[in-house]
């Protein structure tokens, strides 16, 4: 019996092996694999931990240890696999995704490149959309930077309390948008925020996020960066990316990009152009690795200048995301002062 059982976990430890091979090849094959590959370059995959599952002669602490790491690898695995994250119930629905352009709409690495953010359904007209060619700057009391939110009631859950808040009011990603425009403010860069809640139908956040952003380039033509400012969702099995800078926990910043846009190369490099700055001046501040989204716009098809900042996750707390405003305000102002 105990070699049967062996012999059992043996097979299934190699089909999952052969079936993980076979859809890392299928990704790469159809170049929808930067998701998955981003997160096994910065996440340690713990394969001898599957490995060591039912091996013979291991103590009861090394068992215990090894059936924690199956838990986790069993939630990745299924999140890189499936593109299902078990701290997002959203994601247990096919609905959730937008079909890719090849593979299957259930491949988690064939989704995420595509539309990470799901921008859901565009109701603004493609033939004729709105542009805002920024105005010449005349007074110091041009506005600069526009900041606000197409999910509102994101919020950081790292201490317990919900990634979330009811559809309709404001998360701590407001709170976090709200510091990093009185931050630029105190620097001399003239900035606003909009609070106005875009997300209490998800799917047609992107949507209302983008009547918002509208009447902000519309006030104020002279708007140099446009930020929507998010916070990231991620399996807990993942984990939090911080940087310490100043001897503060800071959680890291990155930059999506939506293809599906006529300017998106300008917008490509602006966000290179401010990576730059902030690998010399607070390394590891960004992430280096752009998310690029080629279904999509997230509202970037507005003005140069427009991107999508994911300040740190929901495993993150809210002091941690707090703590990026300062040295994103300086990286924005040393950017806008060129």
């Amino acid at each position: 019996m105990f070699y049967q059982n062996t012999w059992m976990k043996t097979v299934a430890i190699f089909v999952f092996l052969i079936i993980f091979i076979f859809f890392l090849i299928f990704g790469i094959q159809n170049n929808n694999s930067q998701h998955l590959i981003r997160l096994l370059a910065e996440k340690s995959f713990p394969f001898e931990m599957v490995l060591l599952e039912g091996a013979p002669g291991l103590s009861q602490p090394e068992r215990e240890y090894i059936e924690g790491f199956r838990a986790k690898v069993a939630g990745l695995g299924m999140y890189l696999l499936t593109g299902v994250n078990i701290s997002d119930a959203r994601t247990y629905f096919l609905s959730f995704y937008a079909p890719p352009k090849d593979g299957l709409p259930w491949l988690g690495w064939a989704y995420h490149p595509n539309d990470p953010e799901m921008e859901g359904p565009i109701l603004e007209p493609l033939d004729n959309p709105f542009y805002n060619e920024p105005a010449p700057i005349t007074s110091e009391d041009d506005v600069l930077v526009g900041v606000y939110h197409t999910h509102n009631a994101e919020s950081y859950a790292g201490n317990g309390g919900k990634d979330r808040v009811v559809g309709g009011e404001n998360g701590e990603v407001v709170k976090v948008g709200e510091l990093l425009v009185e931050a630029l403010n105190k620097k001399g860069i003239r900035a606003i925020h909009s609070s106005d809640v875009n997300d209490q139908v998800y799917i047609e956040s992107y949507d209302h996020s983008y009547e918002t952003a509208k009447k902000m380039l519309e006030k104020h033509p002279t708007i140099r960066i446009l930020l929507d400012v998010h916070r990231d969702g991620i399996p807990p099995q993942v984990g939090k990316s911080i940087v310490t800078i100043e001897n503060k926990e800071v959680a890291k910043i990155l930059i999506v990009l939506g293809q599906k846009n006529p300017n998106w190369e300008k917008n490509n490099e602006i966000a290179y152009a401010l990576l730059a700055i902030a690998e010399e001046q607070y390394p590891g501040l960004f992430s280096t690795k752009i998310r690029y989204a080629s279904q999509a716009r997230y509202n970037q098809h507005l003005t140069n200048g427009a991107l999508l900042l994911e300040i740190g996750s929901q495993l993150n707390i809210l002091e941690e995301a707090q703590a990026t405003v300062e040295p994103l305000a300086d990286v924005l102002k040393v950017y806008l002062e060129k």
